[in-house]
């Protein structure tokens, strides 16, 4: 304790001084920022529950080409289809996949397929074999071009990428293919289509 006088008038004052630390002991803010904190290297344990909620969301499978199974995995996804397959495409001269959504079609599976302006004069075009196996088949006029490749397969599957689905993107181009499971995804795709598919013309064959 103090005392001293200011004026006539003696004042007290008790001076608290920190509890002494510990010879070596780390500061709180050493602790906080220590490299070798265990805290900040360590994550937290996660739930079970977190765990399975991980393990219900299933992986995307990704693809590449020149010849790295792009064609393959359409096909396997074609053949896998139960209910609709929506096909939206730039350029579409890949005979294996265009068999692979007449054989749906005959499956039973609803098949439609919304297609670029170019594949009514292209020479090699695959538009003629799905009108042909009677799939309505449509053409995207109304954009300098319609360059989606998209498949999205019973509401719940989405493939979409660079890929084209043609020979050259399978044997010669550098192209990437995604094939990705969540309904939400398909969902919104669904709607993109349908916008487009509204505004589209039937395609007659040539």
């Amino acid at each position: 304790m103090r005392a001293f006088f200011v004026g006539s008038f003696l004042l007290l004052s008790t001076v608290l001084s920190p509890a002494p630390q510990a010879l070596g002991a780390p500061s709180l803010l050493e602790k906080l920022f220590s490299s070798d904190s265990t805290e900040k290297r360590t994550p937290p344990p996660r739930s079970p529950q977190a765990n399975a909620a991980d393990n219900r969301i299933p992986f995307p499978e990704a693809y590449f080409s020149p010849r790295g199974g792009c064609t393959e995995a359409v096909v396997r996804e074609l053949a896998a289809a139960r209910q609709t397959v929506l096909v939206q495409a730039y350029s579409f001269t890949s005979a294996p996949i265009a068999a692979a959504l007449v054989e749906a079609s005959r499956r039973g599976v609803r098949v439609e397929a919304v297609l670029d302006k170019s594949n009514k004069t292209g020479k090699y075009s695959e538009a003629d074999f799905l009108v042909n196996a009677r799939i309505p088949t449509y053409i995207d006029d109304k954009h300098a071009i319609a360059h989606n490749k998209v498949m999205i397969i019973d509401d719940q599957t989405l493939i979409t990428g660079s890929f084209n689905f043609t020979k050259a993107a399978e044997e010669s181009n550098a192209e990437n293919l995604l094939i990705l499971r969540s309904p939400k995804l398909a969902a919104q795709y669904t709607d993109s289509f349908l916008q487009h598919r509204d505004h589209s013309t039937p395609y007659t064959r040539r």
